[in-house]
């Protein structure tokens, strides 16, 4: 039986006109990972997000008409059919997935939901995928690529996205991994409420085009923005992470004691590796933040020595493109309440908007806070 999915106007009648902030984020089923809690902080935060912490999103819901919920399918009723604009449309099966096990590869992916923004849900995380690339099913199929501009992507549960042919088969952006089939999360099968058995992985591009439970790609001539998020909820169709940051530790409203202080987070752009972090207090002098190095992350995650990205360092420079950056600052805090400012710069030229209202482009304003420091007698 098709699904059948809800147009805008619908979608807003339903829900009362609630598009941006917490109303949205509980509508279309993005649960929160505290990587900025209520309450403590983390201050250090970990490099590779555990898959129990892990944010699940499930972007059908809300967005699609009596969305079924959480896909259970197993490895020997799942397949995936390639057809359009291919010469020889196929329907794989996941022996045809692991056949080509000599081509798999574990990478680096940051995931941020379009919908996380600075109000603390922590719609983010990073972890090590396994898969195949996409690529080698697509050649396989027989991509025309005098007709093909768009793929357009299926998943089991009605949701839909889609990436330009460009995505796939260009060769601009090369320090940045290629989409992938994968079926491994963190060194374990991708859990089902992150699309098991095979989701698709879009690295440096926001969660929503990475579909999960995937069944159907389809590679078309037609070039019109296509998706769940972008027809029914009205969001932006290119997809890539927005330069962005957040900090971990120091939190915002804390009280802390006056004296040394550790202000924390991470940075991510899909755009460009973060060559920059800059922070402001109460509008003084612009300072940078440390970037941690490899060697740091390395000790701290040493589980990600096999990842691609480090196998290949012509390719990938560190700071990653499309994963979170981690970054200090040593701040001497003196008594009463101060304004923090954080904002963060890609190699790209890409730097964060002083605002962003806009909860259809994946807000990314510099990120402020204010903290009241105790005095210590």
């Amino acid at each position: 039986m098709p699904f059948d999915p809800l147009t805008r106007r619908a979608f807003l009648r339903r829900t009362g006109g609630l598009v941006a902030g917490v109303s949205l984020t509980a509508l279309v089923g993005c649960e929160s990972f505290g990587v900025e809690p209520v309450t403590g902080g983390i201050d250090f935060l970990p490099f590779i997000t555990p898959n129990e912490t892990f944010f699940k999103q499930f972007g059908a819901d809300g967005g699609v008409k009596d969305w079924p919920g959480i896909q259970q399918i197993p490895q020997s009723e799942w397949s995936l059919s390639i057809d359009g604009a291919v010469a020889s449309p196929r329907t794989l099966r996941i022996a045809d997935i692991f056949a080509e096990a000599e081509h798999e590869v574990t990478i680096l992916s940051t995931l941020r939901c379009i919908l996380d923004n600075n109000a603390g849900q922590g719609l983010v995380g990073t972890a090590t995928w396994k898969g195949i690339p996409l690529r080698r099913f697509l050649d396989a199929a027989g991509v025309d690529l005098t007709r093909a501009r768009r793929l357009r992507f299926y998943g089991a549960d009605g949701f839909t996205n889609n990436l330009p042919i460009e995505r796939v088969f260009g060769d601009a952006e090369s320090d940045l991994v290629e989409p992938l089939l994968v079926y491994e999360m963190n060194g374990i099968a991708v859990p089902s409420s992150h699309g098991a058995p095979i989701r698709l992985l879009v690295p440096g591009y926001y969660g929503y085009k990475s579909v999960k439970w995937l069944t159907r790609v389809e590679v078309t001539e037609n070039d019109d923005p296509f998706g769940t998020y972008q027809e029914v909820l009205g969001y932006t169709d290119d997809g890539r992470i927005d330069v962005s940051c957040k900090t971990t530790s120091i939190l915002r409203g804390a009280r802390i004691p006056a004296g040394p202080a550790r202000i924390a987070g991470f940075a991510l752009s899909g755009h460009g590796s973060i060559d920059q972090v800059r922070l402001t207090i109460d509008g003084g002098e612009m300072v940078q933040a440390r970037i941690l190095s490899l060697n740091e992350l390395l000790a701290s995650a040493p589980d990600i020595r096999g990842a691609f990205q480090l196998t290949q360092t012509d390719r990938f420079p560190y700071p990653y493109r499309g994963v979170w950056t981690l970054w200090e600052y040593q701040w001497d805090a003196t008594p009463g309440q101060h304004l923090i400012r954080v904002q963060a710069h890609d190699a790209a030229g890409n730097e964060q908007p002083p605002s962003d209202d806009d909860p259809t482009d994946g807000q990314n304003p510099a990120f402020e806070f204010n903290v009241t420091v105790e005095s210590s007698s």
